[in-house]
């Protein structure tokens, strides 16, 4: 498998199967917009009336049937491409426009492709473009993206742009001012994804990491005019950041702020047991839509007793599981950098932390996937890539991760990938008759029937918490693995 993904043949360069890989992943999204005719009517029907909200000067306020649900970016990237498509076009049948807006979904996934080829370029694998294709053909990225009609796709370009933004600030051979301007991009791409959905804050712990790295290599690299360009292009984003979010007036007498006025709103989605996710509180039994604010056990101590619902056990799991992540991966970080550690041996190469903390990124959407109540089926699309190129690299390097570890996680991936496309097709056929005036349910690919596993929630929910456990196992192995000091290098 490693000759395969990271040959080191001299004449790679020249063998078919880069551009091959290269040509696949920029046109495959294109190729299934075209030939699979399905999306997620509801979704974006409301995306339409989103949009025509938006050319009528109604966002948030006095928006028909639905206020929108999404920051500023996320109604811009979704109503607003839909209006846009209409005017330019001159289109008024909203079915038609949206045939167009499934292009422009499957350009935001050809680009995911190249960006997910990059990220795996500065990681220093051989055949980054291989590392690309695999991800997005095991975890099926377009079932979230062009072939739902989903917006997720938007986030993850952004987040990837910023992560690349943050890496790329951390070159030694690069000046200072290339180095600010790499940052600049990372946040800049910070502030958009933010700003797309407000689910996206859970990443937040993840770029705050970077930041604080990205302020240390500064500091000792360019020392005090280091830190004041950091200073200033962190106003500049914060500027960036509130000037976008207030873009569009919202119902809120204090800020307006388009994030806090969704954020607000979509709180009370965690008082369900379950969004069409899955998590361990399916496993108690209940239907997913029923209240998660009911206790399930209690607590007592003497005379003094107390119910605990799914929906706090939930949040209580979850901050003492982000509180473990944080701890841990603030010692380590601070070992690397603190010991040089790419300087030390050529095990520990300059994307050694680049790994850990997109390990890190990948479980904090994990783990906020199987523990908190009321998630949803796409809520751990964003993570799945950062986990998955993680795992790679850690296998490669033989830090961990055995070749049974790596297929495990490869096929936790294929499960989830074959979870999401099962429940769009079948959204698209079940909603086809009702929105679209089929006469007869559409005629359109389904999951095979022998993949029928794929589709059930316990079986996934089952998958990602071995999985979970199997990684925040290998997370605190690494947060112990001790630095090598020259001075006992062998």
């Amino acid at each position: 498998m490693k000759n395969f993904l990271d040959s080191t043949n001299r004449g790679e360069k020249n063998n078919f199967l880069i551009p091959f890989a290269y040509v696949l992943g920029v046109a495959l999204p294109f190729i299934l917009v075209y030939f699979l005719p399905i999306y997620h009517v509801t979704d974006v029907f409301q995306f339409s009336r989103w949009g025509d909200c938006l050319a009528a000067g109604k966002v948030y306020i006095d928006c028909p049937r639905k206020i929108p649900d999404y920051p500023s970016i996320g109604v811009l990237a979704s109503g607003g491409v839909i209006a846009a498509i209409k005017s330019l076009l001159g289109i008024s049948e909203k079915t038609e426009a949206i045939y167009y807006f499934r292009f422009y979904l499957a350009f935001v996934d050809a680009v995911i492709f190249l960006l997910l080829t990059y990220l795996a370029r500065i990681l220093k694998f051989k055949r980054p473009v291989i590392i690309g294709l695999t991800i997005t053909l095991v975890l099926f990225l377009w079932a979230a993206g062009s072939l739902w009609g989903q917006i997720d796709n938007v986030g993850l370009l952004f987040c990837l742009l910023a992560t690349i933004g943050f890496f790329q600030s951390w070159s030694e051979e690069n000046t200072l001012l290339k180095n600010i301007l790499w940052f600049l991009l990372g946040m800049f791409s910070l502030v958009l994804f933010i700003l797309t959905k407000q689910l996206f804050i859970f990443s937040l712990p993840f770029f705050a990491l970077g930041i604080l790295t990205t302020g240390y290599k500064f500091q000792q690299r360019y020392q005090t005019k280091g830190l004041i360009w950091l200073g200033a292009t962190l106003l500049l984003s914060l500027g960036f950041f509130l000037y976008l979010d207030s873009l569009f007036a919202v119902p809120l007498r204090l800020i307006q702020s388009s994030f806090l006025f969704v954020l607000k709103s979509s709180v009370a989605q965690g008082d369900k047991i379950s969004g069409n996710g899955f998590n361990i509180w399916i496993f108690l039994g209940l239907e997913p839509g029923a209240s998660s604010l009911v206790p399930f056990m209690d607590l007592q101590l003497g005379s003094w007793k107390k119910g605990i619902s799914p929906h706090q056990a939930g949040f209580l799991l979850y901050a003492g599981f982000m509180g473990f992540l944080l701890c841990t991966g603030l010692i380590k970080i601070w070992q690397i950098l603190a010991t040089k550690t790419e300087a030390i041996s050529p095990k520990y190469n300059p994307t050694y932390l680049m790994a850990l903390l997109c390990l890190f990124h990948g479980l904090s959407y994990l783990g906020f996937n199987i523990l908190l109540s009321g998630t949803h089926e796409r809520y751990l699309y964003i993570g799945y890539p950062f986990i998955l190129i993680s795992v790679i690299w850690l296998y490669y390097q033989d830090f961990l991760v055995s070749r049974r570890a790596l297929l495990a996680s490869l096929f936790a991936a294929f499960a989830y990938g074959c979870f999401l496309y099962s429940q769009i097709s079948n959204a698209y056929v079940a909603q086809a008759q009702q929105y679209l005036g089929f006469q007869q349910p559409p005629n359109v690919p389904l999951l095979p029937k022998f993949f029928f596993i794929f589709e059930r929630h316990q079986f996934l929910g089952a998958v990602h918490i071995f999985l979970l456990v199997f990684l925040v196992d290998i997370w605190q192995q690494l947060s112990k693995r001790q630095i090598v000091l020259p001075s006992s290098d062998k």
